[in-house]
């Protein structure tokens, strides 16, 4: 009896093991199987690793097969499929965490705001007679109040009494949930927030570049500097930033503005999207914020400029269903926000739709500023706005024949700002900073512009990035 059922569990294990061995068969096979094997990951929005070029030295120190095994795990056919099983599987456990990108680190303290010599004292004066929002005093004993200030103040001089003047009793949704932990980015009751670090190096060679930037255009155009937050610190309570050594986005602007020499008008935004953090102003999925977010932030554009904002009324909005963003990617799909897509909301300019772009390849296309997206892939519908990123795109405005033009000097996060621009400028130029090789200067000179509008996320306040915006100016 003992021997029978010794055998009967010999067979068994054996079938197991051939089974196994078939599945792993399976898979090889599959694996090799090139037309099957993916170029692009639409979730990712990235392409994949290409097989590797045979040269000599790579393959006699063995780098060679390093990138073939590179390429062997990028491109398996399925992989995302694959992935997405994966996350399910661990959710099936009640495991949610998901290590992304990166490490939790630790950003650099911010430094109390002492403006440097040859600042103005007082807060930004305009061409147009108005007190720049947000600007920082030299007596101000600290950057948050100045900031606080000066924004009560500028509100007060350049609105009227309207309904947005109950903004102060709006419901404030900071989410004070203790957040899973997912590398980089942090997930809490359905929504991605990617940690950010201040680093004192990056801020002060913005706020060089900056300078720079205003000192060039000294009696050409006038320059705006516009730091957009992200959602981690508009929309995560400050105790818990910290217990995740998140550096506080609103004290790294005040320090950066107050490096900033007046002649540059600095349109403050942390306060007011603050203050709609219960409305739809930032994805679920993706690191971006939403077309109201922009709009907000377009607001208190138009009272730095001194002119009158449209509102969301007078547009045609447009909605596009199920995008999953940025945030789904860098968590190796995870099934909560899948579970929670986001749907992009678009406003139309009154005045046209249509505008051109250059590729980075240096073609030329005809393209719409709210472009229908509805039939793309779910990771790839924010690319509504304005064709995506690109070096070089322009937008006429045949309703309005002044003259008047601004080139909006940006990256992604600007994508969804440009389009309420169009109402107010017979022409307005954008460069993407990334791409664009030529130089600023003589472009702003040449085209005639009047305004400069920088307008980048808080991610901007690192090393590399100031660098390939100075290269605008002296390239």
């Amino acid at each position: 009896m003992k021997l029978k059922k010794r055998r009967l569990m010999r067979r068994r294990d054996a079938v197991t093991a051939y089974l196994f061995a078939a599945g792993l068969f399976i898979f090889f096979v599959i694996g090799i199987i090139m037309p099957l094997r993916p170029k692009v990951s639409e979730v990712e929005k990235r392409e994949l690793e290409k097989f590797p070029e045979f040269q000599l030295e790579t393959f006699l120190n063995g780098e060679y097969f390093s990138q073939i095994s590179t390429w062997y795990a990028d491109t398996f056919p399925f992989r995302e499929a694959l992935l997405t099983a994966n996350s399910s599987l661990k959710e099936l456990y009640g495991i949610k965490t998901q290590q992304i990108f990166g490490n939790t680190s630790v950003g650099d303290d911010i430094p109390d705001v002492i403006p440097s010599e040859g600042k103005a004292d007082g807060p930004d004066q305009s061409p147009e007679g108005g007190e720049q929002g947000g600007a920082l005093t030299a007596e101000s004993e600290s950057g948050e109040d100045a900031a606080e200030a000066a924004a009560t103040e500028a509100t007060e001089e350049t609105e009227e009494p309207t309904e947005e003047s109950t903004e102060e009793q709006l419901q404030d949704a900071t989410i004070h949930t203790e957040p899973e932990v997912a590398g980089t980015v942090y997930i809490a009751e359905g929504r991605g927030f990617e940690l950010y670090y201040f680093s004192r190096e990056g801020a002060d060679l913005y706020a060089s570049v900056i300078n720079e930037a205003a000192q060039k255009f000294q009696g050409v155009a006038t320059v705006y500097d516009m730091l957009v937050p992200t959602a981690v610190s508009v929309c995560l309570d400050e105790e818990i930033q910290k217990s995740l050594k998140s550096s506080p986005q609103d004290k790294a602007f005040d320090y950066v503005y107050g490096q900033i020499d007046n002649s540059v008008k600095k349109v403050s935004i942390f306060d007011t999207l603050k203050k709609h953090n219960a409305e739809y102003i930032y994805y679920n999925t993706d690191h971006h914020w939403t077309a109201l977010g922009a709009y907000y932030a377009y607001k208190e554009f138009a009272a730095a400029k001194g002119i009158e904002p449209k509102s969301l009324d007078e547009y045609e909005k447009v909605v596009f269903e199920h995008f999953v963003g940025s945030f789904y990617a860098f968590s190796n799909q995870s099934e909560v926000l899948k579970n929670n897509p986001d749907d992009i909301e678009a406003y139309v300019p009154s005045s046209t739709n249509n505008m051109m772009f250059v590729e980075k390849s240096g073609e030329e296309r005809k393209w719409k500023i709210i472009n229908d997206v509805s039939k793309y892939a779910p990771g790839v519908k924010y690319s509504c706005f304005i064709g995506g990123d690109n070096p070089y795109s322009r937008i006429d405005n045949p309703v309005i024949t002044d003259g008047s033009s601004c080139v909006v000097i940006k990256e992604s996060f600007g994508n969804a700002f440009v389009p309420f621009l169009v109402d107010h400028y017979q022409t307005v130029h954008v460069i993407d900073y990334r791409y664009y090789k030529k130089n600023l200067v003589n472009f702003v000179k040449e085209n005639n512009v009047q305004d400069v509008i920088f307008i980048n996320n808080a991610d901007v306040l690192s090393v590399k990035k100031p660098l390939q915006i100075q290269a605008l100016l002296n390239q």
